[in-house]
């Protein structure tokens, strides 16, 4: 058996109390996880989604399947609540007067300057919209 070094313990893989605080830890995590994605549904800017988007996956777990699935989870609500976001500030900016909507398009430019991270790719995805959605109007 592979012996590991754990805080100030000497344990074996295979041990069950090993395996134990780990099954706890997953748990833990996945409870985090699902307390993350409350918060994002309820982020009413992208500077907060960005902020909620990352979740760090603790080392021990990085091997677990359901921790890996439990932060990608995480991640797909914050994209879906940024998109949802994105698309009611477009259609905003569009129903605007056309003397403000140029105040509004640059405001729109630095409030996606805040998608970080894992959120990052949506700044072109909501550039593309508005211009799309711009060319139809």
């Amino acid at each position: 058996m592979a012996a590991v070094y754990w805080g100030n313990e000497l344990m074996a893989r295979g041990d069950p109390a090993e395996q134990a605080i780990l099954r706890l830890e997953a748990r833990r995590f996945a409870t985090r996880c699902e307390t993350q994605i409350a918060l994002i549904q309820r982020a009413d800017s992208l500077r907060e989604l960005a902020r909620l988007a990352t979740i760090a996956l603790p080392f021990r777990l990085a091997e677990d399947f359901s921790s890996r699935d439990a932060q990608r989870h995480v991640t797909q609500a914050a994209e879906e609540h940024a998109r949802e976001l994105i698309q009611e500030q477009i259609d905003h900016c569009l129903r605007a007067e056309p003397e403000r909507r140029e105040i509004m398009k640059n405001k729109l430019a630095e409030d996606w300057a805040n998608l970080t991270g894992v959120l990052a790719h949506l700044r072109t995805w909501a550039k593309g919209k508005l211009t799309a959605a711009q060319q139809v109007r």
